[in-house]
């Protein structure tokens, strides 16, 4: 029996083989370089040691730039105050003064007095009155929320099954799937396989379908790599305008998750 040599990933540390592309458990490149809490932390903490250093090594050269005649600790400066000057004012009341009342002279007997009457003064009073115009209610813009579709489940992978070895360059390699709901008129699964070609490099291969199972091409056989014969697989459910969309690089929205990503060997 042969061992298939596996490696840890470096995103969520499981083991997977070594001929894998993109981890079949977070659907990330194993290889790669992530961030993790503790990086931040430690970098934090070398950050804080390297300005505690920089501060104590030029503290000397910082007390050079403070003048002689700003003094750090001011000693209070004593004044003299007064006490406060009371004036008092005392008010006196001024004396009553006696007025001679003066009286009208007598008019004689038998004689009319003239005396002229004011004439009456109209005056007309104007009254503006101001109406306040009652405040117009506050515009307010109603924002209407835009639906968003809801996203459909994503296909399970019957086969070929996980870690299955198929033999022999003329058979047939059929993936069949369990599709969770059933598709409208433009939605396609999108099968997608992902190994190494002869130079090594990693390609992709996308068939679209409206059935349940998607036959992979024969010619990948030869094209593959000799030495790593991996193939790993998954399906999902996307929206297309073509009218036949054919490869990876066919324009497409994606409506589900992605399912599980299965790997089959063919030697």
């Amino acid at each position: 029996m042969i061992s298939t040599p596996r490696i840890r990933c470096n995103y969520c540390s499981h083991r997977i083989p070594a001929s894998a592309v993109t981890c079949p458990n977070c659907q990330r490149n194993p290889r790669a370089f992530y961030w993790k809490r503790w990086h931040g932390l430690v970098l934090l903490i070398l950050l804080l040691v390297v300005l505690g250093g920089v501060a104590s090594y030029f503290q000397n050269d910082l007390k050079q730039f403070i003048p002689n005649s700003i003094a750090l600790n001011p000693t209070p400066t004593r004044t003299n105050t007064r006490p406060p000057i009371t004036v008092i004012l005392v008010a006196t009341r001024p004396p009553a003064t006696a007025t001679r009342a003066s009286s009208a002279p007598a008019l004689p007997t038998g004689t009319r007095a003239n005396t002229p009457i004011p004439s009456p003064s109209v005056t007309n009073t104007v009254t503006e009155t101001r109406t306040r115009a009652p405040q117009a209610a506050p515009v307010t813009d109603t924002v209407t929320p835009i639906p968003t579709r809801v996203q459909v489940a994503a296909p399970r992978l019957v086969s070929p099954t996980d870690g299955e070895r198929i033999s022999g360059g003329n058979k047939r390699v059929v993936m069949q799937f369990q599709p969770a709901q059933t598709i409208g008129a433009l939605e396609w699964f999108r099968v997608q396989v992902d190994f190494l070609d002869r130079a090594g490099n990693s390609v992709s291969w996308c068939g679209f379908t409206k059935a349940s199972a998607q036959e992979f091409p024969r010619e990948f056989f030869d094209d593959s790599s000799p030495n790593v014969r991996s193939f790993l697989w998954r399906v999902s459910v996307v929206r297309s305008n073509q009218i036949t969309p054919s490869t990876c690089e066919a324009p497409y929205d994606i409506l589900s998750e992605p399912s599980q990503v299965w790997t089959f060997y063919w030697y």
